[in-house]
């Protein structure tokens, strides 16, 4: 019996003519193919040119006017990068060689760790982000470095004090005399110095540092804006952790921010607390502010000098009645172990300068008497009295006016500004700790930071709201 009929299997098996492609199909898909493969490579190359870009685009984090902050070719050999305080983490190599390596994925660069027990002694903010703080850290004589007894070490954080990461600091101890660092200020977190008393700079974000030779000299105060820096170099004889004390002779310095050129500043040099030619010069302290358009320099004798901060030229005492120019407090008095003055502190607030007098005035042994000047120096007007509890440490002002202290019993922050009469306190929060603190500044009128006088609690303190209210934020 036949087998059934299948038609499909018949249809199978006939001859089938191939349907032929549309004339010119073939052509269409080479010009096609050729068009896809020149669009790839335009990508790829347009890839290539934004990765260049970005190597070397190098963000500039400056903030306008600079009130309240303490915020060059190399001219030597670079100083290694210190181990005791890391830096980036290396990638990792990998992958294999031949074609197959472009393929591999990179090891991502972490951010070092901070060094164990870091100490912060300076702190310096280039935006309400990015700062950086120096200080000790680790075990003298277990220090991981090429000196096991060189502990100095920088910690830098990103999002305004919320995380912080290690980085390399100069190849020097703790202030002893002559030598080592103990403050640090960033221009714009790739350019920075440190020193107190000795200088050394950085113009790659910390990654290694140079030396900067002083003639021996020491230097006690240091300040940035725009593109370059000032310093007070002194001539000093104090011992130990008192860097800045029996200073006798001041010179006000000044380097472009592109080099390591450090010239001394005509007509600000040579500074002596002596009034009359021929007295004995007696030791003192001079304290540097800078604002976004000129500088200040409260001298040892009393007068306030003031130049623009584009150049060296045109510094100048300010012009007072007097036959000796003199600020609105007297003489600043001796040098604390930060390098500020002690007796007479000068900051910048809104629109004019603020000095506060420290147990100076008559009937006030042990006050705090403000004064204010809306014109540079000239002239100087009662702006009342800060609380009387704890020592003064250190002034600072805010772009709004205010004025803030710290002192060894916590922070004081005026309610108004300076200038518009008697100064009123207002109640502060979260800053009362032992110790007090050494150093306050305002990067905005409403954000600062503040160094604790007790190292070993490795934090520094910050107000987000003018300085209502403090807390801190652990450097680790």
């Amino acid at each position: 019996m036949d087998e059934p009929r299948d038609d499909v299997d018949t249809w199978l098996q006939e001859r089938v003519t191939p349907l032929l492609p549309h004339p010119g199909a073939f052509e269409q898909i080479k010009r096609r193919a050729r068009r896809r493969k020149l669009g790839r490579a335009a990508l790829a190359a347009a890839g290539a040119a934004v990765v260049v870009a970005g190597a070397i685009t190098v963000p500039r984090l400056i903030l306008s006017g600079g009130i309240g902050g303490k915020s060059a070719a190399l001219s030597g050999a670079t100083t290694p990068a210190h181990p005791s305080s890391p830096g980036p983490a290396q990638p990792t190599a990998g992958g294999t060689s031949g074609p197959d390596s472009r393929s591999a994925t990179p090891t991502p660069v972490l951010p070092a760790p901070v060094p164990p027990n870091f100490a912060p002694t300076s702190v310096t903010f280039v935006s309400t982000a990015t700062g950086w703080v120096i200080g000790q850290a680790g075990t003298p004589g277990k220090c991981a470095n090429t000196d096991p007894y060189i502990c100095t070490s920088l910690a830098i954080t990103n999002d305004g004090g919320a995380t912080w990461h290690g980085q390399h600091a100069p190849g020097t101890g703790a202030p002893d005399g002559a030598t080592g660092v103990s403050q640090v200020r960033s221009l714009n977190g790739v350019t920075a110095w440190a020193f107190g008393p000795q200088l050394y700079a950085t113009h790659n974000g910390g990654q290694t540092w140079v030396k900067i030779a002083t003639h021996g000299l020491r230097v006690t105060d240091l300040e940035t804006v725009d593109d370059r820096a000032f310093a007070v170099w002194a001539k000093c004889t104090g011992t130990g952790a008192d860097f800045a004390a029996d200073c006798t002779r001041f010179s006000l310095y000044s380097t472009p921010a592109g080099t390591d050129a450090w010239t001394p500043v005509p007509g600000v040099t040579g500074l002596g607390s002596n009034l009359l030619p021929g007295t004995a010069v007696e030791p003192s302290s001079a304290q540097l502010v800078l604002t976004g358009s000129r500088g200040y320099l409260l001298a040892p004798d009393g007068a306030v000098y003031s130049g623009p901060v584009t150049q060296t030229t045109g510094w100048q005492a300010a012009p007072t009645s007097g036959a000796t120019p003199v600020s609105g407090c007297g003489l600043p008095g001796p040098a604390l172990t930060t390098g500020l003055p002690g007796g007479t502190m000068l900051a910048a607030t809104g629109s004019g300068l603020v000095e506060m007098c420290v147990g100076r005035t008559p009937g006030h042994p042990e006050g705090k008497i403000i004064v204010y000047s809306p014109d540079g120096g000239r002239t100087w007007v009662p702006a009342g009295s800060a609380p009387r509890t704890g020592d003064a440490m250190s002034l600072s002002g805010t772009p709004a006016g205010q004025v803030v202290i710290a002192t060894t019993e916590g922070i004081q922050v005026s309610s108004n500004v300076a200038g518009t009469g008697s100064l009123r306190w207002r109640t502060v929060r979260g800053a009362s700790i032992p110790g007090g603190f050494t150093y306050v500044g305002m990067t905005t009128a409403e954000q600062g930071v503040a160094i604790p006088a007790d190292t070993s609690l490795h934090a520094a303190w910050f107000t987000y709201d003018g300085g209502r209210h403090w807390q801190p934020s652990l450097v680790r």
